[in-house]
């Protein structure tokens, strides 16, 4: 009986997350490389990962010297995220949150984010909105409607420059 209700929760905590963003789908390690190399940031600088997922993200970000900061909505992913960058703890912090609902972090010098569809126009007028300074940020898969022209794009992946 109990597995079958941490089944449910599980799933749902899965499931449920389509309501609010994208479901979670693994970002590979070449690609967040790749992303981190195009953003090419000072060591010491800002990452907010939004929909973190299992912190693969932060984790890179920590290891090139950034601090990284993962919103993410479902409890099993921010657990999974939370041990694999316990090792980066000082540089690394989790967030068990509803990015649409949380506000962005003031020292935020770069975001990244693998959305899709209609929750990409949506995150621009968040970003135009809550950004205090200039703000790079990495699309992993989709343009950002209403952002421009990308500054870079490759493997995917579409940089923006918000001023």
């Amino acid at each position: 009986m109990i597995l079958w209700w941490f089944v449910g929760v599980a799933l749902a905590a899965f499931l449920l997350v389509v309501l609010r963003g994208a479901p979670y789908v693994p970002t590979h390690k070449p690609a967040v490389a790749h992303a981190l190399a195009m953003l090419d940031l000072p060591k010491g600088s800002t990452i907010l990962d939004l929909g973190s997922g299992d912190g693969v993200v932060l984790k890179m970000a920590a290891e090139r010297g950034y601090k990284a900061i993962g919103y993410e909505i479902n409890p099993f992913l921010c657990l999974i995220s939370y041990l694999r960058c316990w090792k980066y703890r000082e540089q690394v912090s989790v967030r068990w949150r509803d990015f649409w609902l949380a506000r962005m972090p003031d020292e935020t010098d770069a975001v990244f984010v693998f959305l899709a569809g209609p929750y990409l126009h949506k995150l621009h007028k968040k970003l135009e909105r809550e950004h205090t300074r200039s703000l790079s940020v990495v699309s992993y898969g989709f343009l950002i409607p209403g952002a421009g022209e990308p500054i870079k794009s490759g493997n995917a992946l579409h940089l923006y420059e918000y001023k």
